[in-house]
């Protein structure tokens, strides 16, 4: 396991801020929140599904004085389809912190720009030169060919659904945003040197999406919900709903956390936490991390086991309207 406390607080003791070690006991894990995505429902109409939403949750140092400093850390669970609304909230509220860290697997640039998304760094145009690529030639066809279906069936979905596409609706050239993720060619290595692929991680996740079907015994009802679904008279509506059920209730990408984990998680969040020190060092307070709703678990319980830090608090962001549309009323 690896600590990064020491040196963002090495940086914060030079600015005079710190007077002393971690005095306040860390709280266990098991205090820490479950789930990260929820869906609401219709207060008046209990069975009616009102919104999918995702979280915002905040630590602070369990250090007195770096608390009292300022310093707080809020993990923003993001979902990477989403109504416009959700991602021009978010957008807005990133307003606020010193620094915003940011997922985003991106060619990084030397000279301080943007980073360059994969699918965008040979199209020409771009005014980036762009350094040789370290992956083999089969290792950055396969890395290419995972990400061309991820991106295809995020993309499929925003326009079944009727949602936005994350990187339409967040600006990622504000001054405070940074970018805290691995380029293409380390993540093809790193699932290289891990003996694992696109086709095995979405295998693994298939199994564990049935076994908790099983458990939960919920794979016939949603396969009939998903079947009603697509002949409805607002399928749009009615096939959000039946995947916000599932988002909601089947936590699968939690269990590719953890110590040994698994490239998309463990190793992207510890990519995350170690510019997260680098902030602290830098004297950031006020810091967000902007990352997949499924990587908040293993995030969270880092910052208390890495961080000392403490859960103060969550707050709930509304990202699909699962609302029906008011019927017109006929002219007589």
């Amino acid at each position: 396991m690896r600590v990064r406390s020491t040196g963002w607080l090495a940086g914060l003791v030079a600015m005079g801020v710190v007077g002393g070690l971690i005095a306040e006991e860390v709280k266990s894990v098991s205090e820490l929140p479950k789930k990260f995505i929820r869906m609401t429902m219709n207060p008046e109409r209990p069975r009616i599904p009102q919104s999918l939403d995702t979280s915002i949750i905040r630590f602070v140092p369990t250090d007195e004085k770096l608390a009292k400093a300022g310093v707080t850390v809020d993990l923003i669970g993001a979902i990477h389809i989403g109504d416009q609304a959700y991602f021009q909230k978010l957008d807005k509220s990133f307003k606020q912190y010193d620094a915003l860290l940011y997922e985003m697997v991106a060619e990084k640039d030397e000279t301080g720009g943007a980073p360059q998304r994969w699918e965008d760094r040979d199209q020409p145009g771009t005014g980036t030169a762009q350094a040789p690529r370290k992956t083999s030639v089969s290792g950055e066809k396969s890395f290419e060919a995972g990400m061309t279906v991820i991106g295809g069936m995020q993309l499929g979905a925003k326009d079944m659904l009727g949602l936005a596409f994350q990187l339409d609706g967040i600006n990622y050239n504000a001054p405070n945003m940074v970018h805290a993720d691995m380029s293409p060619e380390e993540f093809a290595q790193k699932m290289k040197d891990r003996g694992e692929s696109f086709f095995t991680m979405f295998m693994e996740l298939f199994m564990q999406g049935l076994a908790q079907q099983r458990a939960n015994k919920q794979g016939g009802a949603s396969d009939v919900a998903l079947l009603f679904a697509f002949f409805s008279s607002d399928r749009e509506l009615a096939l959000k709903r039946v995947l916000a059920k599932q988002f909601a209730e089947v936590d699968i990408l939690d269990m590719l956390g953890g110590e040994k984990g698994s490239t998309i998680i463990t190793e992207r969040n510890l990519i995350a936490l170690d510019v997260l020190s680098e902030q602290l060092a830098k004297g950031k307070k006020r810091i967000g991390i902007f990352y997949g709703a499924g990587h908040l678990g293993d995030m969270s319980r880092r910052l208390v086991s890495d961080f000392g830090m403490k859960f103060t608090g969550e707050k709930w962001v509304e990202a699909w309207n699962l609302r029906s549309k008011p019927r017109r009323r006929s002219r007589k």
